[in-house]
């Protein structure tokens, strides 16, 4: 049985096999744009081998898309598949009060004095 990963995997070659297809390329000559062996692209886009962050990069920048709609249209062909992996999605970091934070700006519209404004300094 595969593993989520390899599952997932195998969904984003598939999807970048399309994409290269779509854009009536063929896997050498992508593999030519991109820098890399034939037989490397082709083990990436039939899930034998994990693809490489760097390789999804160079792809979708050449096709000229943005690499997470590639993640992201491979998500869905999962779902369309039947297929569900398990994919943990990122956590935002907690937004921590700084001592800049505290400190009050002098905007256009601010209660603060026009001599407090640090904008004429600047003149």
């Amino acid at each position: 049985m595969r593993t989520p990963a390899e599952q997932f995997n195998e969904a984003v070659g598939r999807q970048m096999r399309a994409e290269i297809a779509a854009a009536r390329s063929s896997i050498a000559a992508m593999a030519r744009s991109v820098g890399i062996a034939r037989s490397a692209l082709d083990n990436y886009v039939t899930g034998k081998r994990a693809i490489p962050v760097p390789v999804v990069y160079a792809v979708c920048a050449t096709l000229g898309i943005e690499p997470h709609v590639l993640v992201a249209r491979a998500e869905e062909r999962l779902d369309a598949d039947g297929t569900t992996a398990i994919i943990t999605p990122l956590r935002r970091t907690a937004d921590v009060a700084t001592p800049r934070d505290n400190t009050r700006e002098v905007a256009f519209e601010s209660d603060e004095r026009h001599d407090a404004d640090t904008d004429d300094l600047y003149d």
